[in-house]
């Protein structure tokens, strides 16, 4: 794959982790969440065979399904649609993801060195992900949040781990761990919604 093709791919992997941390809206933030598999699925490619990486295109697309699936079959939807966020909220997250690229991109040449099989791009759009993610996870509360930033940092790790090594069976349990943590989201809005309910 060119190197101009795989920089845009980090480039997308950065605004969609950036947009799912500073976005209000549940169908923008999944919306995000699988334009960002695309980008996994592409940047994964370039270590392992097309039919090895589709399985994390697959099995991310199914878990933003399951989450938005689950969000727009709650009755009480209109009322859910917002998440939890002020106008100063949305310059903090933002600069605080601006940090996260820059000190994550300040970071590469040291990252390369771990990652002797990979391109820049590869590291960088793995290290974005994992940055965003647990900046996520430090920073909310609500399940959905909480379930996006755990999908982000467990996509930032694939893409790592792809230039360590093509395993069948850990793909497998990656796949699983992914559908998983968006059936856990499902589970928790759910819940969330019959205990407002009751």
């Amino acid at each position: 794959m060119a190197p101009l093709l795989q920089s845009l791919l980090a480039g997308i992997l950065f605004i969609c982790g950036t947009g799912i941390l500073m976005t209000t809206n549940r169908r923008w933030m999944t919306g995000m969440l699988a334009l960002q598999y695309m980008g996994v699925f592409g940047l994964v490619g370039v270590s392992w065979p097309l039919e090895i990486a589709v399985v994390k295109l697959v099995a991310g697309w199914m878990a933003a399904a399951v989450l938005f699936l689950t969000y727009q079959s709650l009755p009480d939807s209109r009322n859910r649609q917002r998440l939890t966020a002020g106008s100063e909220g949305y310059l903090f997250m933002g600069f605080a993801a601006l940090l996260i690229g820059l000190s994550m991109y300040s970071l590469l040449p040291v990252a390369l060195r771990w990652f002797l099989g990979a391109t820049p791009q590869q590291v960088l759009g793995g290290v974005w992900l994992l940055g965003l993610g647990t900046l996520q996870l430090s920073f909310s509360r609500e399940d959905i949040r909480i379930i996006t930033g755990l999908l982000t940092v467990v996509s930032g790790f694939e893409i790592l781990y792809a230039t360590l090594e093509a395993s069948v069976l850990m793909t497998g349990l990656l796949a699983m761990l992914n559908i998983g943590l968006a059936f856990l989201g499902a589970y928790l809005q759910m819940a969330a919604n019959l205990e407002d309910r009751l």
